[in-house]
Parts: structure tokens; sequence; C-alpha cells
């Protein structure tokens, strides 16, 4: 028999594929885990329990989405989309009151069902989101104040209109005697848009060759909102511009029509069922939408700058409106566009393309010829991508995998690598209805399941840390959303949950991640709320939560089997300043099979025995070790410290601590450690050694 120690100092490569399993070569399997539930591998290489869920508040429809509004990193909303519905939670978890009402939560009206909502994409501006879906005209949300929100379809319309009443004087003397008909149009420019407004009805004077003494003097009615007027004169076939007026007259002493400077010509893409874009985004200071009905190969993008204006002019000007048709070798549906350096990235059913122009940087309608190069033959679902790290995060066809679309420089093209590669079995038979990007503190995607199950994965590719991991919840998570938080990114969830027989959804979050050297503040239990105060036995305010029964968190002792009154009162038997108290759920941890190189070759295939597990641990409480294959489990703790079930005051290392539990194991094919938590107490793992004892050649003792 050979006693050998195999150390695992490394958790970040996640919950890993069954058929990793003989993979012992990999380095991704010494550094993951066959099982990692409600865990969260950390970049720095350690694994820690995901944070518990902070009930919020009830949703106002059973189907709902959540949506960010990101105004700065310092300044984010949270808006429940419902049926026909729109409400606004504060970052606290506060939602905001109606003005004309204050008991009551604002109640904004929207255009869209709630059947709808999972298909709707949007694109921010500021205070502007503009919002499309294949079965409503575009539109977009501006928010005035927190208590004032609106919606507006939008019409892609000037906001100014032209001048009327167009009149011509003819002023000073001439000895000519041959006449021509001269025509004249008018524009006005909007004092706050900048928008310049379709051109007015024609006027046409018959005059004489004109001169700085014999001119033609064009007067108009002023138009409402416009800060100045631009004035075109008739020239071979087209109005060129021959000068700007801030009065209602202008002169023309024969000014020469510029015909490469004409009126711009509004364009109704979307005026109509089948017309309506699917997709909206910016690029190059450009609204841009795509993928009607009726052209789902199309891009439009707005004017530089004008983000509802589609105008465009004769000849085109670089600043115009685009409308381009792109195809590849198959004619796939554009699910998903984002901006990438100079490119347009854009998503298929079939693949990916990039869209950029034939030279320069910058699209215009004068790059007649667009450079449309397929990069990867991998389908997209109709997912909105993320954006983490300079790449972008999309699913692929089917859901079977996420993947990045990035640029190589090496291969001077876009790529796309497979991130769940090692994870496949986390999307087996499991579609993503939700995901979001939590930057801080450890650079997560959170995606919510069709399951109601929810998936985590820690990206971080510059340091090479692609971890997948399994949460669940008691009940079924519908939505995720986050936003900027301090200190940790929001993550925030709609959670349907069984309460006393009755089917509800909840909006909740997820507590920060601990790092305290005081473990009372610890949130380790979902739908859970918090009472700081003056040590009672008493609490109220559970009604989310009434008949259920519930795990107390008190003085960072825990009491289990308590139950919520009809009421939402529960009563503790000793009083306590700090009490959470909510929904328990189990974190397990089973790492890869432990395999090593000894004299006699690799122990893969040959049977083993577990002797002592050592765990270096970090702001941690007792958590119980088992062994594969066995219901036993054993409580580790501090080795000065007896064993034992705590129920108050248990043990905590406030900093890094190494833990040693001794075991008696029986021999087996696998002798792989099971790390549980099931009480609502904080968990760091920063390396785990377990000794054991390796027959020398395969088969049973």
């Amino acid at each position: 028999m050979t006693t050998v120690l195999h150390t695992q100092n490394i958790f970040n490569g996640g919950e890993l594929s069954p058929l990793i399993r003989g993979r012992a070569d990999l380095q991704r399997y010494k550094s993951g885990a066959q099982t990692m539930l409600n865990l969260v591998p950390m970049p720095q290489g350690g694994v820690t329990r995901r944070p518990g869920m902070v009930f919020l508040g009830e949703a106002k429809n059973a189907t709902s989405r959540l949506i960010k509004f990101v105004f700065s990193t310092t300044q984010g909303r949270m808006l429940e989309f419902g049926n026909y519905t729109m409400r606004v939670w504060m970052p606290d978890g506060t939602l905001v009151a109606d003005p004309s009402n204050t008991a009551q939560p604002l109640v904004v009206v929207t255009p869209f069902a709630a059947a709808d909502l999972s298909a709707l994409h949007f694109a921010q501006d500021g205070d502007v989101i503009y919002f499309a879906h294949p079965s409503y005209a575009p539109c977009k949300l501006s928010r005035y104040a927190d208590t004032s929100w609106t919606f507006t379809t939008l019409t892609f319309l000037p906001d100014v209109v032209p001048p009327t009443g167009l009149s011509a004087s003819i002023i000073g003397s001439t000895e000519s005697t041959t006449t021509t008909t001269k025509k004249y149009v008018v524009t006005a420019v909007s004092e706050t848009t900048g928008q310049e407004s379709v051109a007015s009805d024609v006027l046409s004077v018959i005059a004489a060759s004109l001169t700085t003494a014999y001119y033609i003097q064009v007067s108009w009615t002023a138009a409402t909102g416009a800060a100045e007027y631009r004035v075109y004169k008739y020239k071979g076939g087209v109005y060129g511009f021959i000068g700007r007026s801030t009065s209602t007259s202008f002169e023309d002493q024969n000014i020469t029509a510029d015909t490469e400077d004409t009126p711009p010509t509004y364009n109704q893409y979307f005026s109509s069922a089948g017309n309506y874009p699917s997709l909206v985004f910016f690029h190059q200071q450009r609204l841009g939408y795509a993928a009607s009905n009726n052209d789902p190969y199309t891009v439009w993008m707005s004017r530089s700058y004008l983000l509802e204006s589609f105008s465009e002019s004769l000849p085109p000007k670089d600043d115009d409106c685009i409308k381009a048709r792109f195809r590849s070798s198959q004619a796939n549906r554009f699910v998903w566009l984002v901006p990438d350096r100079t490119a347009l990235c854009i998503g298929t059913i079939g693949g990916n393309l990039t869209v950029e122009p034939s030279s320069g940087n910058v699209l215009t309608p004068g790059t007649t010829s667009f450079v449309v190069a397929p990069q990867e033959s991998n389908g997209s679902e109709p997912l909105s991508p993320l954006s983490v790290g300079g790449a972008t995060i999309f699913a692929q066809r089917g859901f079977s995998a996420v993947r990045d679309f990035a640029y190589n420089y090496l291969a001077d093209k876009y790529k796309s690598d497979d991130l769940t590669l090692l994870s496949r079995h986390i999307l087996q038979d499991v579609e993503i209805v939700a995901w979001d990007y939590q930057q801080e503190p450890h650079s997560i995607i959170w995606c919510a399941l069709s399951d109601g199950t929810m998936a985590s994965c820690t990206l971080m590719k510059e340091q090479e840390v692609v971890a997948w991991a399994r949460h669940e919840t008691d009940g079924e998570i519908l939505s995720v959303a986050t936003m900027p938080g301090t200190p940790d990114d929001q993550v925030w969830m709609l959670v349907r949950r069984t309460v006393h027989g009755t089917a509800k959804v909840f909006v909740e979050k997820l507590a920060p991640f601990f790092d305290d050297d005081d473990p009372s503040g610890a949130n380790f239990l979902d739908s859970a709320l918090t009472y700081s105060g003056t040590a009672a036995t008493s609490f109220s305010g559970f009604g989310h939560l009434s008949g259920e029964t519930v795990t107390a968190f008190a003085d960072g002792g825990v009491v289990t089997g308590v139950t919520v009154s009809n009421g939402g009162g529960f009563t503790l038997g000793t009083a306590a300043s700090v009490v959470t108290a909510g929904l328990p759920y189990t974190s397990t941890l089973i790492p890869m099979r432990p395999e090593v190189d000894t004299q006699a070759g690799s122990s893969m295939l040959h049977n083993r025995k577990l002797l002592d597990i050592r765990a270096r641990v970090y702001r941690t409480m007792p958590f119980a070790v088992g062994v594969v294959g066995s219901d036993k489990t054993w409580t580790i703790t501090d080795r000065d410290i007896v064993g034992g079930e705590f129920q108050t005051a248990p043990f905590f290392a406030s900093s890094v601590q190494d833990l040693y539990l001794g075991l008696v194991g029986s021999w087996s094919a696998d002798a792989i450690p099971v790390i549980t938590i099931d009480t609502p107490t904080p968990f760091t793992l920063l390396a785990m050694m377990v000794t054991l004892e390796i027959t020398p050649y395969p088969g049973k003792i």
C-alpha cells in the first residue's frame, strides 16, 4: 500500500462534466469539481458560498421581467415589467411611490403584454431606453424624475415643421428682358434638437438674371420652435443649398446652388406591422434597428448624433441614415447586434458576421461596398448577448453552449470559444431564459434556466478562469438582472415560491458576498429579511412566508424549525439583536477524484482509502464532511475545539485558518470527500489536502 498526500488549492475550474472524469491530465481537472452546488468559484482560486436572497416584495404580475436602468455606475434603477405595467425599484430595495398617493407604488402604463416581454430588446442612452419588438412599433422610455416616466411611440419625424406662406419680392431693376422661372424651398431647424424639417411647399418666381442690384427676397411665416432656416434653390433636377437665415426672409443675389447639399427626406421604415424591428443597438453615434419580419436581414441606422432621424439627402451625405441588407451563405435571421472596435458584430441563427466599411473606420452611406466577413458557423439564440472583458458572450443555437466572440489579433479575425466545453451538463435539457453580468466582486455571469434553477460562470479569461456552478432555491428563478452597487454589484431576481400552498412571485436580490470579521451580519438564507436593533424574542414583518417553517441566524447562532405565524411573526427562545430569517438551502462541494503519480504509476483506477482531511478556510464556520457513497458526515472545526453540532455561538475562523478531521474510511473506488453546509453560515475554502492510502494494483481489495 502507498500513502500519499493530495492537495487541491485551486477550485476555480468550476463544476465539470462527467465526461471529464477520465482526464486527470487536464489543468481544469485539477482545479474543478464533480459537484459545485450553491457555491461560487472565485478568480483568486478559492470557492465561497452563494449569498442568500433578500426579499424585497411581491411582483405585481405572475409573468414579469426585470430590466435594469443604469444612468451611470453610481445611479441605477431596476424596472419590473408586467402585463402593460412597469414599477420602479430603487437600489435599496424600495419601490418608488406614486406622487399622487404615496401609500401606493408608482405604476407606469406600458405598451407591452406580459407574453411578449421575453422577446423585448432594448438599448439605453442616458435617461432614455429604446425598445424593439417585432409586434410593436419602436418606442422609448424617458425618465424625467424617479416619479416621472413616459413611454413614447417614435415617429422618426422632425420635431419642427417647415415654414409656410412663402412669398417673393423682386428688388431692384435690370435692363435684361429675358426671364426664367426660379424655384425655392425653405426648411426650419429645431432650436432644441437641431433637426431639420422637411422642405416647404415650392415657391416659383419669374425673374430676369439676378445681380446684387436686382435680386429676389424670399419671405415666409415663422415656424414654431425654429432656431434658423435653410433656403434651397432648384438646379439640375434637385434643390441645392444657397444659404441660411435667422429671420423670416432671405435675399438671393444670384447665389449658386450647392447641389451636394439638399433638403432631407425622412424615411418611415417602421410605419406598419411586419416592418417593426426586433433588435435595437447603438453604433458610432447612431441608433440602429434590425430584423423586421419583412426584412429579417436588414440593418437601419439613424443619422449621426440625431438618434431619432432616419433622413437622407440626394446625393447622400456621410451623416445620413444608413439602410443595408446583408446576406451570408445562408439566409439566416439576425438575432443580435453588438458594436466592437470599428465593426458591427451580428449574430444570426446560422452563424456570426462582422460588418465593416470598405474604407476608413466609420460606416457611411457613401461606403457603398460593405465588407461582410463570415467569422463563425456557430448559430445564436435570440438572447441578448453580454459584454464581458472585451468579448461578446452569446448562447449557441439550441442553448447547447455558451460562447464568446472576440477579435483575435494573431488570427486577424473574430473567433469564438466554447465556454461550456468542459461543463456541457450545466445546459443539458435546459434553456437560458435570462442572464446578466455581475462585475464586482468576482466577475460572474448569472443565468436563469428554464427548469427554475440558476447557473453561474465566473469568467476572467485573462486569468484563464472559466468556472461554472449550479444554484438552487426553494422555488423557481424566473428572471435575473444586475446593476452597479457598492461594494458588490447587485443581482436581482424574480422567484416563484409556493407559500402555504399558494404560488407567488417575489422580487429578491442577492445579499453581498460575505467578507467580515463578524459573522452576525451574514445572510445565507433565501427570501430572507433581517432585524437589527434592541435584543428581542418576537419578530414581525415576515408575512411573505406566513405558515412556512424557516431558519433563523440569530447573533451568529443557528435556530432551525421556526414557524412563521399567519400574521407574519415568529418567536425565538433567546433574545437576539441581529436576526436574519428565511428559507434554508444547502451548499455542496464534491471535488474531482484525487489522482496522483506514484512510483508504480498513476493512481487512476486504483482503489483507495481516505484517511484524513485538512482544509484551509477563510472566515468560515463549521461545516460537514463525508465521503462519496456514505451517508455519514462529520463536523470539521478547529482542532482546539471539541467537535459536535453547534446550536449557538459556534466556532468562527475570523481570518485564514487550517482545520483538520481524521477519518476511518473504507476501501472504495472513489474515496472522494463531500463538503456540505446546510446551516445559514459562511464558508470559504482556499485549499484542501487529503491523505490517501492507495493499492498498488487496480481492482478490489
